[in-house]
């Protein structure tokens, strides 16, 4: 039977708004800090599209992801942009085979930088959620401790 489990973290980051969402949502750059993740999306392909809502993103999470698609040792998670508010709100639909639920990144402004709210509903097996979800919660908290270092240095 499929659960739904919600998932948030939450870092700030000393540097301002708009310079954490164009980092932020660089998906090509993801590959950089998220941990064990190639991140890319059609516009890697199509430099037509605009970055915003419909767009496609794709992120392969696994073994030696870098080797992605000749090595195939992992999950990959296909996505598509259903809110964009720029530089504020990207919300995601997880649709794909094995990973569904959606995603959101939120960023406010504070005094003395930002606040990255991270959050994702995940619907999966319960079993699986029993087991992967103390392993996601940890790579996600190490992959945003990762983004804030990159977009401080």
């Amino acid at each position: 039977m499929n659960k739904l489990s919600n998932l948030t973290l939450t870092i700030k980051i000393n540097k301002p708004v708009d310079e954490v969402w164009r980092s932020l949502v660089d998906w090509k750059g993801q590959s950089k800090w998220m941990l064990q993740t190639k991140v890319w999306s059609e516009l890697d392909q199509d430099r037509t599209v605009k970055n915003g809502k419909g767009v496609l993103i794709f992120a392969f999470t696994g073994i030696f992801p870098k080797l992605y698609p000749k090595l195939k040792l992992g999950i990959l998670d296909t996505m598509e942009v259903t809110n964009w508010k720029p530089p504020h709100i990207c919300e995601v639909m997880h649709i794909g085979r094995v990973i569904r639920g959606t995603g959101k990144f939120e960023l406010k402004k504070v005094r003395g930088g930002t606040i990255f709210y991270w959050q994702e509903e995940v619907i999966a097996p319960a079993l699986i959620l029993l087991f992967a979800k103390p392993a996601l919660l940890i790579g996600v908290w190490l992959s945003l401790r990762r983004f804030a270092r990159q977009v401080s240095a």
